[in-house]
Order: C-alpha cells, then sequence, then structure tokens
C-alpha cells in the first residue's frame, strides 16, 4: 500500500473506482513505467494478454518488489497489485509429442 501512495504522490496520475470498495491507480503507461523503473528499480518481467484483450505485465527489481499493470488499447494503465517478496520459478514445459510415431 506505501508503494501505491507513493506512485500517486509521485505525479499526474489518476485515482479511478473500480468497485464498491476498490480502487485502481492509473495514468500513462509511459510515466508509471518509467516512475517504477526510477523509485524501485522494477522491470518487465512477464507479460500477456487476457481474455478480454489487455495487456499485463509483471514488473519486477532485483530486490523482489512486484507490480501487475494491466492497459487495454487506447486506454491508462492502471496498477492493480504491488508486493514483495517475488519469486521467478522454472518452468517444466513437457516435450512435444514425436510426429508420426
Amino acid at each position: 500500500m506505501t508503494r501505491l501512495i507513493a506512485l500517486l504522490a509521485a505525479g499526474a496520475v489518476s485515482l479511478m473506482t473500480t468497485g464498491a470498495a476498490a480502487q485502481a491507480l492509473c495514468g500513462e503507461r509511459a510515466h508509471i513505467v518509467d516512475r517504477l523503473d526510477l523509485e524501485y528499480s522494477e522491470a518487465p518481467m512477464a507479460l500477456g494478454l487476457s481474455a478480454d484483450g489487455a495487456l499485463v505485465e509483471v514488473m519486477v527489481s532485483p530486490s523482489g518488489s512486484w507490480t501487475i499493470l494491466v492497459t487495454y488499447p487506447k486506454k491508462l494503465t492502471c496498477v492493480v497489485a504491488t508486493g514483495d517478496g517475488w519469486e521467478s520459478l522454472i518452468e517444466v514445459v513437457p516435450p512435444a509429442p514425436e510426429q508420426g510415431a
């Protein structure tokens, strides 16, 4: 929560209500990514597209702090979660089945 408050105080971002009690910190993607880099040394670790077309990014620092961002096409980027203690797991991918066997 302290990280969200620091990001809010850091610059021109807007607060947007996403539910009765939930709030998300939103702003221009470049500004949020720059602040995460400058303030926390966080850089992209992983990304993917959600079923509804949003870009979901996980930003992680060498110390283990992390932030999850969501960006919809032509819309603001929102911080949806932050935390500490990130650990990357090694994914074991099964081998592809042999063709014609």
